[in-house]
């Protein structure tokens, strides 16, 4: 591309922001400059007008406008080239484009009549379109770079489906139930029983994020989609004597650290991701007849600094029970005995 003055220069223009199907932008005039013989120097600013994400007959789609700057001479018929920038692999280059036009987004695909048969982020997988290929970048937002010399940038989303448009595939959208859901506690120590089920997606593992409203949420992840997992903060032991300066307390008869987890000992939401992803709420389980084989619950839940023998179980309050009865049985025996003995 040459000046009106025939120099040859570069330039770049860069916008960051995300756009919605039906926007329009313009990029930020930063600009090339260019130095004559004099050493006057003229700046030049490349416009994008338009950059909108579309969707047309299950088709996504990009269409801009692409402005020169005023004082560029094109000679260039398609001088045009679109880059995509990927920002963890190779860039989509797409080239030899007129000023202003449509592209396919990276990664749909169209046969001879313009009918869909691929759309980015999905994979045919036996017959069935499951989430996931090496576009799923693209479904994010991504950068977009027009390019003739000079170039600019902006930021697009991917174009959403609507009642009359669907940019994804028919019947792939995921879906994630949860099937159990289950606090409990099991001699003495809380867990989160849980199960998930998916269609979609060939994910075979999961994400648990439990939602610290206060603070920083804790994560367990490479999880089975099913399966149970210690409660937030939980000490996997009951009958155990923990400090009370360190945050341990009996909650529910439950050992927890309220220092450092009191926000888990309610109701917290907790997050399923799988692709796609599910959060639901869960309540710190109650102390039950079940949660020591053979004790009993107790409505005031004591603390760690106070003499744990008050926490003491039903069988062990029933083992004091009947050793007592054992001594009276045994101290009515010998007075009989000995009452006995004097009368003879």
């Amino acid at each position: 591309m040459r000046t009106s003055k025939g120099h040859r220069t570069t330039g770049r223009a860069v916008l960051v922001g995300a756009l919605t199907a039906a926007a329009a932008l313009l990029t930020v005039p930063v600009v090339a400059t260019s130095a004559s013989a004099d050493d006057e120097t003229e700046t030049y600013v490349p416009e994008i007008t338009v950059a909108s994400p579309v969707c047309d007959g299950d088709v996504p789609y990009l269409d801009y406008v692409f402005e020169l700057p005023e004082g560029y001479e094109n000679d260039e018929e398609n001088p045009l080239s679109i880059t995509w920038v990927n920002p963890d692999g190779d860039d989509v280059v797409q080239s030899g484009l007129p000023l202003a036009g449509r592209v396919l987004w990276p990664g749909a695909e169209v046969d001879d009549q313009d009918n869909p048969v691929d759309w980015p982020g999905w994979s045919l997988v036996d017959g069935e379109w499951v989430v996931g290929d090496e576009f799923d970048w693209v479904r994010e937002g991504v950068t977009v770079v027009f390019e003739v010399n000079p170039s600019a940038e902006t930021v697009v989303a991917y174009p959403p489906s609507s009642p009359d448009c669907a940019t994804n595939p028919p019947g792939g959208e995921p879906t994630i139930t949860v099937d159990v859901l289950t606090p409990v506690c099991v001699e003495g120590v809380s867990y989160l029983d849980y199960g998930v089920s998916v269609t979609g997606t060939p994910n075979t593992t999961a994400t648990l994020t439990w939602h610290n409203p206060d603070g920083e949420d804790e994560v367990m992840t490479d999880l089975p989609l099913s399966g149970r997992v210690l409660w937030p903060g939980a000490y996997p032991e009951r009958f155990v004597d923990l400090p009370a300066d360190e945050g341990w307390e009996l909650v529910n008869n439950m050992w927890i650290n309220t220092a450092t987890h009191g926000w888990a000992t309610g109701t917290v939401d907790v997050t399923f991701a799988v692709n796609p992803e599910v959060t639901v709420p869960v309540t710190y389980p109650q102390d039950t007849s079940n949660c020591f084989p053979g004790t009993t619950p107790v409505d005031n839940p004591v603390a760690g600094g106070q003499n744990p023998s008050l926490a003491s179980t039903g069988a062990t309050v029933g083992l004091y029970a009947a050793i007592a009865a054992g001594l009276a049985v045994v101290g009515a025996a010998i007075v009989l005995l000995t009452r006995r003995t004097r009368k003879s």
